[in-house]
């Protein structure tokens, strides 16, 4: 009880008191309703959209496990799975053994089925390489290292400072293990001066464009992971006050009626994910900032004729 409260108190420092969760929780029940009826109709694609806007105005563990059986029923099984894992880490929280059963039961239904795909950096090392699939980063600790992924048509790019972007589409089936090797990218082609007509080359570059942009894009993440986590602290705050402000627990005794408690219990899932979101969205802003403040700023090159031949001065700043 009292890390909720702990929890709450840092969100209402954080952002204005004039936020009205009670309107998101009203949207999001709506939007819940939609998508059921789309589920039950067969449109999947129309009814997985509305269950993730659903989640994201109230992180409600029936939405989440809803969410989960839409991925599945799509196709998308290694997402499905992954929200799953989700449903049962969040439920041992919040002590529901119903969806805590289900959802393991489904999760491990799944895994026979998932495809998984391993990306394998190039040989020798590419200094600065960026991998992304579907535009989405793959951290360099994940290469070579095998990752349930959705079945279907996925993209594969990889970049380097002064190298070539090299891309490739591959198709993967449910079930399926697929390794990918990266190739040596090649270098980038540089202008040369024509011979006797040039005197000086200036040639500038900024080998730290692609580390400062991975940082602003990791700030950035980490700021909208904050803002989200805020948003569940009011969330919490709310849940967790309407149990006592509507007389359905006792504020001597703390005891609740069934209705109350399961406010009181969606209050502490709420204030969990604020945790959760919150923390990552702060490592995410500390992350990128070290990456953008330590990334290598412009450099030139110089080269002159001389009587003996050219005289080469490099400069830059760091």
């Amino acid at each position: 009880m009292g890390k909720l409260i702990t929890v709450v108190a840092v969100m209402l420092g954080a952002v204005s008191a004039h936020a009205q969760p009670s309107d998101s929780v009203a949207a999001a029940e709506q939007l819940f309703e939609q998508a059921k009826t789309m589920m039950d109709q067969g449109d999947f694609v129309g009814a997985c959209p509305r269950f993730e806007a659903s989640l994201k105005l109230d992180p409600a563990l029936g939405t989440l496990l809803n969410l989960a059986t839409c991925y599945e029923k799509q196709g998308k099984l290694a997402s499905a799975w992954g929200h799953y894992r989700e449903v049962v880490a969040l439920a041992t929280k919040a002590g529901d053994t119903a969806r805590i059963d289900i959802a393991k039961e489904r999760a491990k239904a799944l895994e026979p089925r998932l495809p998984k795909l391993t990306i394998h950096p190039p040989k020798p090392a590419i200094s600065g390489l960026v991998v992304t699939r579907d535009d989405q980063p793959v951290e360099s600790a994940a290469l070579g290292v095998g990752f349930y992924v959705d079945p279907g048509e996925h993209v594969i790019s990889a970049s380097a400072i002064d190298h070539k972007t090299w891309s490739t589409n591959i198709t993967i089936s449910e079930a399926e293990v697929k390794e990918i090797e990266l190739p040596q990218l090649p270098a980038a082609p540089h202008a040369k001066p024509a011979a006797g007509t040039v005197t000086t080359i200036i040639q500038e570059g900024d080998p730290g464009s692609s580390q400062r942009i991975f940082g602003l894009t990791l700030g950035g993440a980490g700021i909208a992971a904050l803002v989200t986590g805020i948003g569940f602290g009011f969330a919490a705050r709310d849940s967790y006050n309407s149990a006592f402000d509507q007389g359905l627990c006792h504020k001597d005794t703390y005891q609740c009626t069934a209705i109350g408690q399961d406010r009181i219990d969606t209050a502490h899932t709420r204030a969990l994910v604020a945790n959760v979101t919150g923390g990552i969205g702060l490592a995410l802003i500390a992350g990128g900032a070290a990456l953008y403040f330590t990334a290598p700023k412009r450099a030139h090159v110089d080269v002159a004729p001389t009587a003996g031949g050219a005289a080469v001065v490099i400069g830059g700043v760091w």
